[in-house]
Parts: C-alpha cells; sequence; structure tokens
C-alpha cells in the first residue's frame, strides 16, 4: 500500500502515513495527538495544522472555521486534508499535558484514615514436631498462621504459602484482607504497600498513588484521556464504538494503556514497584466505566440511556491489562445512571454531602456537568451536556488550559482590558475559564446585552470606553467580534458572536439543571448555603463570572468555593477507607436521579436560563 511521508516542524520529525486517508488518521495512528473535540468530523475548527508548500485545497468546514488570513498562511483542518503527496506540517499544540488535574493532584496530599483494607503482617514460620505434622493438611496451616488470619481458600495460594515454607524461608510477609490471608510473599515486604486511586474523566484520567499504610498519596499524575482523537464528548465515543470496526476494542485498549502507563509513571516517581499495588479503586461517568470494561454503550446513546450494569464492580485488575500484586483487587465504585456516574458518587463522598446539614449544591464542571443538590441528608443528582463550550469545543479560538490558552480575562478601572497566558507564553486561543472571564467582563461592561449579542460600535452605550470598542470588528461572515489578543509570535485570538452562543448553551444547561433540582427539593437558589465547584474547570473559573454569566444565579459570591478533584479525593478516600467505601454504595443507593430531558418544562427553563441575568440579579 502506497505511503507518503510527514515532516513535523519544527522539531523535524518523519513519519509515514497511508496515501489516501485524512492527515489526522495519519498523525493519530504515528502516536501524535492533535486536539479534535469532535473526533475528525470538521465539526470543532481545532485540528488545525499549517502546511508548508503549495496552496492546499480548502473545505467548506476549513473556510467556516478559518480566516481568510489563516488560510492564505497555509493552515488547514487535520481532519479535512488528505494525504495525497509528501507534506511538511506545523502543528498548533499537543494535548498531553493534563495541567490542571496534575496541579490538582500536586495539592491533595493529606492523609486519609486507613480501615478495612490489605495489610502485611510478617510470619517467622517455626518447626513443625511430627506428631504436628500428622495432622489434616488444613488444621495444619491453621496452625501455622497468626491468629484470627484465616486459611486462604485459593488452590494457588494454598501452594504458593506451602512452596515458600518449604523453601526455608526465615520470614515470609503475609498479605492480609478482612481478616483472610490473601497473599504471601518472602521475606519481609511490610515497607511497601501501595493502591491506586484512578479518576477517568471524559477529558483527562488522573491516577493518585497512595500507601495503603498510612493513607497519604506518595505520588500521583494525569494525562488526556487518549479516547479523546475520537471524539470530546461521550456521544462521540460511543458512536465511534458503535460504527467503527473494532470501535469498542479501541476504546477499552486506549483507556486501559492510559491508566497502566499512569500507573507507570507515578511508581517510577516514587520508586515503587508495580507489582506493590494491592488496591485498585476507580470512578468515572457511566461511558467511561463501559468503555474501561468493554461493554457496548450503544444503549447510552439514546433515551433513556439505560446502562448494561449498574451498581459497583469489582474485578480482577490482571483481567483489565493492569500490571499490580497477584493478589490485586479492583473495584469500580457504583454508577447511579446513563449519564450519572461513580466520579458523581465519588464527588458526593469527598464533600460529605450524605451527612451535610442544610442545602448544599455541588457542581462538576468537566465535559460533562454534574450536579448534586443535598438537602439535609437528601440528595437529589442530574447530569448535562455542558463541556463542549468549556472544554473549546464549537470555539472560534478555543483550545485547553495549555501553554498559549487565555485562562484569565479583566477589564480594569481605566477601561483598558487585560489578560493572563497558560505558560507565559503568546497568546494562541481560549481556554473555558479564559472565555467565562471575556463573556463576563463584555457582558458587565456592556459590549454584549443580556441575550447574549455582541453590540456594533454604534450601539454601544455610551460608558464604553474606546478601548473596548475598538476591538470591535466585523468578521468574515458578517458578525461582530471582539479582538482579545494579537500578540506577535502568537496567533489572533478574537471571541467571535457564535462563541458567546455557545456559551450561553453550556451555562444555560447547567442553570436550568440546578433550577429543576432546587424545584424538585422545594428550595429557591437563595436558600442554597454552599455552592461547591469541583473537577478541573470547575476548580480555576472565577466565581463571580459564573454568577455574571448565570451559571450559577442568586447565590452570593462568599457562598461559592472550589473543593478540587472530588471525584479523585472519594476514590481515594475509598481506597483507603473500607468504610468509606461503604459509604459510596450507600450513597449510590439513596441518591435520587432526575433525567432533566424528561421533564415537561426542561425546554422552557434551558431557553430562559440562556439569557444573562440582569446585573442587578448577579
Amino acid at each position: 500500500m502506497a505511503k507518503h511521508k510527514i515532516k513535523l516542524l519544527p522539531d523535524g520529525r518523519r513519519l509515514t502515513g497511508r496515501a489516501g486517508s485524512p492527515l489526522l488518521e495519519a498523525l493519530t495512528d504515528s502516536g501524535v495527538r492533535i486536539y479534535s473535540p469532535c473526533g475528525g468530523r470538521g465539526l470543532c475548527g481545532s485540528c488545525q495544522v499549517q502546511i508548508a508548500g503549495p496552496g492546499r485545497p480548502v473545505s467548506a468546514e476549513e473556510h467556516r472555521h478559518l480566516s481568510r488570513r489563516q488560510i492564505e498562511e497555509g493552515w488547514r483542518l487535520a481532519c479535512r486534508q488528505t494525504l495525497d503527496c509528501d507534506l511538511a506540517v506545523t502543528l498548533t499544540e499537543s494535548i498531553d499535558f493534563a495541567q490542571a488535574k496534575i496541579k490538582l493532584a500536586e495539592l491533595e496530599t493529606g492523609a486519609l484514615s486507613v480501615r478495612g483494607v490489605p495489610r502485611k503482617v510478617v510470619f517467622t514460620p517455626r518447626e513443625m514436631t511430627l506428631e504436628e505434622l500428622n495432622i489434616p493438611f488444613a488444621e495444619a496451616l491453621a496452625a501455622a498462621l497468626p491468629p484470627q488470619v484465616a486459611p486462604p481458600a485459593r488452590l494457588e495460594l494454598l501452594r504458593r504459602f506451602t512452596d515458600l515454607l518449604q523453601e526455608g524461608h526465615q520470614q515470609l510477609t503475609l498479605v492480609v484482607e478482612r481478616d483472610r490471608l490473601v497473599g504471601v510473599e518472602a521475606g519481609d515486604t511490610t515497607g511497601a504497600l501501595y493502591g491506586a486511586a484512578v479518576d477517568i474523566g471524559t477529558t483527562t484520567i488522573a491516577l493518585y498513588l497512595c500507601d495503603l499504610a498510612t493513607g497519604r498519596i506518595i505520588s500521583g499524575s494525569a494525562r488526556t484521556n487518549s479516547q479523546a482523537v475520537h471524539g470530546a464528548d461521550v456521544m462521540s465515543r460511543i458512536g465511534f464504538c458503535h460504527f467503527q470496526p473494532d470501535g469498542l476494542e479501541k476504546m477499552r485498549d486506549l483507556v486501559r494503556g492510559d491508566i497502566q502507563a499512569l500507573a507507570d509513571e507515578c511508581c517510577r516517581k516514587a520508586g515503587a514497584d508495580i507489582a506493590q499495588i494491592y488496591r485498585w479503586v476507580l470512578v468515572g461517568n457511566t461511558t467511561m466505566q463501559h468503555l474501561f470494561f468493554g461493554f457496548d454503550p450503544f444503549t447510552l446513546g439514546f433515551l433513556p440511556y439505560l446502562p448494561l450494569v449498574n451498581g459497583a464492580v469489582s474485578f480482577d485488575p490482571a483481567d483489565c491489562g493492569l500490571a499490580g500484586a497477584s493478589c490485586a483487587s479492583g473495584h469500580f465504585l457504583p454508577i447511579l445512571a446513563g449519564h450519572v456516574g461513580a466520579d458523581t458518587v465519588g464527588v458526593a463522598l469527598a464533600a460529605g454531602l450524605d451527612r451535610a446539614a442544610g442545602v448544599t449544591l455541588a457542581v462538576d464542571l468537566g465535559t460533562n456537568g454534574e450536579i448534586i443538590l443535598a438537602d439535609n441528608g437528601r440528595m437529589v443528582a442530574s447530569s448535562t451536556a455542558a463541556g463542549p463550550a468549556f472544554e473549546g469545543m464549537r470555539i472560534a479560538c478555543g483550545m485547553r488550559a495549555e501553554p498559549g490558552a487565555v485562562d484569565r480575562f479583566w477589564i480594569g478601572e481605566d477601561g483598558e482590558p487585560g489578560y493572563h497566558v497558560v505558560g507565559d507564553t503568546p497568546a494562541r486561543g481560549i481556554c473555558g475559564s479564559g472565555l467565562m472571564d471575556i463573556a463576563a467582563g463584555l457582558l458587565a461592561a456592556g459590549v454584549i446585552d443580556g441575550t447574549g449579542w455582541l453590540l456594533p460600535p454604534e450601539k454601544l452605550p455610551e460608558a464604553v470606553p474606546q478601548s473596548l470598542a475598538g476591538r470591535l470588528e466585523q468578521a468574515d461572515n458578517g458578525q461582530w467580534q471582539f479582538v482579545v489578543a494579537d500578540p506577535a509570535g502568537g496567533r489572533r485570538v478574537v471571541l467571535t458572536q457564535r462563541d458567546v452562543r455557545e456559551l450561553q448553551l453550556a451555562a444555560g444547561a447547567i442553570s436550568a439543571g440546578i433550577g429543576i433540582l432546587l424545584h424538585k427539593a422545594g428550595r429557591q437558589p437563595k436558600e442554597i448555603e454552599r455552592v461547591l465547584l469541583t473537577g478541573a474547570f470547575g476548580h480555576f473559573l472565577d466565581p463571580e463570572s459564573a454568577l455574571v454569566i448565570g451559571l450559577i444565579r442568586e447565590v452570593p459570591l462568599e457562598r461559592i468555593q472550589s473543593i478540587g478533584n472530588a471525584a479523585g479525593l472519594g476514590a481515594r478516600m475509598a481506597l483507603v477507607d473500607s468504610q468509606c467505601f461503604d459509604r459510596a454504595l450507600a450513597i449510590a443507593r439513596s441518591m435520587e436521579f432526575v433525567e432533566l430531558g424528561a421533564e415537561k418544562d426542561w425546554n422552557e427553563r434551558f431557553t430562559e436560563a440562556m439569557i444573562f441575568p440582569p446585573a442587578e440579579g448577579r
């Protein structure tokens, strides 16, 4: 089969790809990951590359997503370009950073209570008399074990134990769980007893390697979920599994490979052996759970979004491609419904919502938005698709929170706009927190009106300073856009009218969902005592901007706080404390689920919530 060469600039790497294949596919197959949240369907415009040499054909999708200047400079969408000759390609970005959850992993280093998890006991074998040996084997084995440790039930472990006894080791280490022998090792290995807590996010996977003796994190790391090359949202991935040959197997292997790579990395950083991981606890939304186990997620793609399995799932890590101790156990915390998964249960556990007095609202803002309303022990939960805009999908200059992303924006008292860029490099795009700040700032200044229109200069209020009005320009489609940055050595970054609409859709979905849960509980927004923002995006957004755009409404700013990666913390708690694990099971049994789309007033609430709140209502 004919192949063509691809030279990657500026690092000079050389790849080959199958002739006639999309450039995006060729790059992905070669291990180069391009941010393509729509899964290569030409919808998001994120997979931008600059192709050197003669002009390449321009598709309708490229005309829609790229400016005239970009097209003239050779920028194209990798998903729309066919590999029909040798190419030299400059990439805009890689998606291997996962910066947000890495930072959160580094923050969460406190010890947790340790109860009911595997423990190690040093055992010194003793010589047995002839009379002692001449008794039934089970009795002899029970006599040889320390008090309150039951003999193993598995033949393989019996064989291992007796082999080590015969070899004459001076010491053995017994691995005991719930007072039953589950493993035996030669020598004294009590100094190494680890577990792994894993948060499988749709966008980012985080792993925390924990000491099961102390409850502390000894290392943590995160990486972009490799499934993202086939779509940013769960529906895209469900479709990939259904329509692509071996799609489900590919998705399963990608997520398992990511988790194993993170475990290897964490062990390497901590100086630990991967064979010393004795317990795994995983959380993730329902689709991520199905894909990890290799369950067909097709029924999650349409109403009533029925999962194939419900509740918690225990598994042998080796059966799922995860290396570790031969006696390791694996547990996926319980899911609640088709789009409310174990990550939501983890949030509720970490935030103590099952024991919280008063009214607490927890919002996990990621690619999907999960909402939990806790009212004196009663918990009502729901999920809504809110993430595409927050993750940069369908945003003209959208990107992840990586070097080059505008993540903060403000308008000073003198009317001059300012912004911060991740990595302190020239601006190349806008991430979710920056998108929210820009919209909130322009809304407060009067550049955007309550319906979400970017106003042309002649219709701006008189109070709008020229420093803002001068940044308005007409795009190629005739609509107005706001120039955020035009740095030397960077990319011209703009906020378009369509970007504002996408943000309204995302914020409106969350706001309407909160309204329905409050209605179910018979509560008003003013009765909410705490709003807990969680998830990587929720951790870094400005709560004041969230109020200005109406993502959260009618709640005093001082009641809003971030609690970091609560889903990951919940997984850690269940990893090192069996009582917390049991609490997670109880939370899933008691939590009430609301399917927003089935609510008769959902469309009306959603439409109303897309209108930005008036200044007096913020």
